[in-house]
């Protein structure tokens, strides 16, 4: 049998991590694992008292986060979503499923077919195409949304990869270093229930430009 983990990167979210967890579709996963970044708000006292584990995650930002979380996950497949609400759980199953068919890795996308937005901005839409294309002329990652981290990933990849970013630029730097290795990707159409904030973008196009110049290397 196939073990799933679930990994999500907490912040001071007590106002929205319960709704989250009660929308996980529990008969798909096995684990979930909650990583939190020294919440002040009673983030992880909500998490506790709904029954699922609460880890200090090592070093500060989304980076660090999701690399501690995947030191300490046990599933075949390891899913990542954030604790805002902005993700649609009942597209996990399709991300799960299409690792299950073969994918390496499996991403959200708003801007498939049967995707969308509730909140997308013309700014940020344009902004998210310059960083896809950009993306793809740069590194050869061919997707149609660069800056949705809602994803399902193998156990085996995962393992293969070290990314070190500490912040939001470890996804990207992660799904680089998955095309080097010639893993096999897969977009299945999400749909974005709020608002990721552009700043974060403008510093992950920084750094992937940055590391171009400097031959390729983060």
């Amino acid at each position: 049998m196939t073990r799933v983990s679930l990994i999500i990167p907490t912040l001071n979210e007590a106002g929205s991590i319960e709704a989250v967890l009660k929308e996980i579709p529990r008969d798909v996963v096995d684990e979930v694992l909650i990583v939190d970044g020294a919440s002040t708000d009673g983030t992880a006292d909500v998490v506790r008292r709904l029954g699922d584990r609460v880890i200090q995650q090592e070093g500060r930002g989304y980076g660090a986060a999701i690399a501690t979380g995947f030191k300490h996950v046990s599933g075949d497949i390891i899913v990542l979503a954030d604790a805002d609400g902005s993700y649609n759980l009942d597209d996990f199953r399709l991300l799960v499923q299409r690792v299950q068919d073969g994918a390496d890795l499996a991403l959200g996308s708003r801007y498939l077919p049967e995707s969308g937005s509730e909140d997308d901005t013309l700014i940020r839409y344009v902004g998210n195409k310059v960083f896809t294309w950009t993306l793809w002329k740069l590194y050869g990652v061919e997707l149609s949304d660069a800056l949705f981290f809602y994803m399902a990933i193998r156990r085996d990849v995962v393992q293969s990869i070290t990314a070190t970013a500490p912040g939001f630029e470890y996804i990207v730097e992660f799904l680089i270093k998955a095309q080097r290795s010639g893993f096999k990707f897969a977009e299945i159409p999400s749909l974005e229930k709020s608002r990721t904030a552009f700043r974060d973008g403008l510093r992950m196009l920084w750094t992937m430009v940055l590391a171009r110049l400097r031959g390729g290397n983060f």
